[in-house]
């Protein structure tokens, strides 16, 4: 099919159009930052677990130290008990008195006992403290990294959406101007998954690589420039470098 000179203008504007577009679909689809979200999405779910586990140490130290502060204050109502009992001493004897005597000496023992086991724990609940604030810190961070990725990729989908309306605006201009065959033939490349439209320079089809045989090329070469080919391979539209 042979075109105008200002019908060729404008089938390679198409042309250009037409790649644009497929690069901006393509990164529409493709989010430049969507493996970096995914992979947020997966420190979100390790560092969510870090903390989950962080916390429920906190909690058993936690646990520990209240368990052994009640242990002592036992004891040490115990040690009360017996001292105001010595004190008094009303009914008892040197054996009771003496018994007593021991009774508060172990209790005391016990106290010790008790107060260095919950300073141990008190340092791991410590300890545990501090783990746990790194962690919460740390999903925090992912968090907001995480939410502003989203941002950024649904922003950039919205430019390229606009981009994309705009591209095919452009392309519908440039379309109105060329033949109706021509322009059914494009669109019909253009859904079976190809470039719509190619500039040729040699004996290959630049849609598909589809070799043209000699004897096609050099007659084309001899034709008008303006002139539009189909490939036989891929029926992409054609046209011959001028």
């Amino acid at each position: 099919m042979l075109i105008t000179a200002e019908q060729r203008t404008e089938l390679e504007s198409l042309i250009e159009l037409a790649a644009h577009g497929r690069a901006l679909r393509h990164e529409h689809d493709n989010p430049a930052q969507a493996a970096e979200l995914k992979e947020l999405v997966a420190k979100h779910k390790e560092v969510e677990a870090e903390k989950t586990e962080a916390a429920e140490v906190v909690e058993k130290f936690r646990a520990d130290v209240a368990e052994h502060a009640t242990a002592i204050e036992t004891q040490n109502s115990q040690i009360k008990k017996k001292t105001a009992e010595l004190n008094d001493g009303t009914g008892l004897t040197s054996r009771d008195l003496v018994n007593l005597q021991s009774e508060i000496s172990g209790h005391e023992e016990k106290v010790a006992e008790l107060e260095e086991v919950e300073l141990d724990s008190m340092e791991k609940l410590e300890s545990a403290e501090t783990t746990l604030s790194e962690a919460e810190t740390a999903l925090a961070e992912v968090t907001a990294t995480g939410r502003a990725t989203q941002t950024a990729i649904k922003e950039r989908k919205t430019e390229l959406a606009a981009e994309l309306e705009a591209n095919a605006s452009q392309s519908q201009t440039r379309k109105s101007d060329l033949p109706d065959e021509l322009v059914r033939r494009f669109e019909h490349n253009i859904a079976a998954g190809g470039p719509g439209a190619a500039i040729i320079s040699g004996p290959n089809c630049q849609a598909c690589g589809q070799e043209i045989s000699g004897m096609k090329w050099k007659e084309m070469l001899l034709e008008d420039p303006n002139e539009t080919y189909e490939c036989e391979e891929c029926e992409a539209v054609l046209l011959r470098k001028s």
